[in-house]
């Protein structure tokens, strides 16, 4: 069952019709396609874990067990759930279009793990923040759905404004880094008022070069955030 935090995101109408879909559709693993769950245990064994972070500086793995990284703006890095192929790939596509609080549960669960392993002692949490125009056509952000179910699990605020997007970008599908970087460069601002004196730890689906985290965790860190961690499900 999902959590109270995860189901009170959901409009009565969108849970009584899953509930409807359910009895006529039963459930099938949305990584593989087999009845029983939404997320099954093979599909679950099947996951290349991710075992370092990411500074999102320089884009360097940080080697275990390195608490000093020689990059000299090392603030922020990035900690992911599993590498970004099958059958993560395609479960994470359905999140982002079809959205199930069962999945994001599942999902947050997984999160749990990695920031307990990662050892980060943050004090909020944030999402990747959509521009209007697509928060409007997909009517969710499924990083902030992620992200409330995290901190819910963290006993750790959630705050839903702590950043967001000062002007629609492109999609990112497609570019090189360069362009990414380029695309989302000074995409973002933070509120002071709620990230100051935090470490924020910050949520997003999928971490492909790292330049949409980048450039959201440095507007964080301008309004004051002591530092960022990023944690996704995937990382390409």
């Amino acid at each position: 069952m999902p959590s109270q935090a995860a189901a009170a995101s959901w409009p009565v109408w969108r849970r009584l019709r899953q509930e409807t879909l359910e009895f006529l559709f039963p459930t099938r693993c949305v990584g593989c396609g087999s009845p029983g769950a939404i997320w099954c245990e093979a599909c679950q064994a099947r996951l290349v874990l991710v075992p370092t972070p990411v500074c999102l500086a320089c884009r360097q793995a940080i080697a275990p067990n390195i608490r000093r990284h020689p990059c000299p703006d090392s603030s922020a890095r990035a900690w992911a759930a599993a590498r970004y192929q099958a059958p993560l790939d395609r479960a994470l596509t359905h999140l982002k279009y079809r959205p199930d609080p069962r999945l994001i549960e599942a999902f947050a669960a997984m999160l749990r793990d990695v920031y307990q392993r990662a050892e980060v002692d943050a004090s909020c949490v944030a999402a990747v923040p959509l521009g209007p125009r697509r928060l409007r056509q997909r009517g969710y952000n499924q990083a902030e759905l992620l992200g409330r179910a995290l901190s819910e699990s963290l006993r750790l605020p959630f705050y839903s404004s702590a950043a967001s997007r000062i002007r629609e970008t492109a999609s990112q599908v497609g570019l090189d880094p360069k362009a990414r970087a380029g695309n989302v460069d000074g995409a973002f601002q933070a509120d002071p008022s709620l990230v100051a004196g935090h470490v924020v730890l910050l949520i997003d689906d999928v971490h492909t070069t790292g330049a949409t985290l980048a450039a959201c965790a440095d507007a964080l860190t301008q309004a004051g955030a002591l530092s960022v961690v990023g944690l996704t499900m995937g990382r390409a």
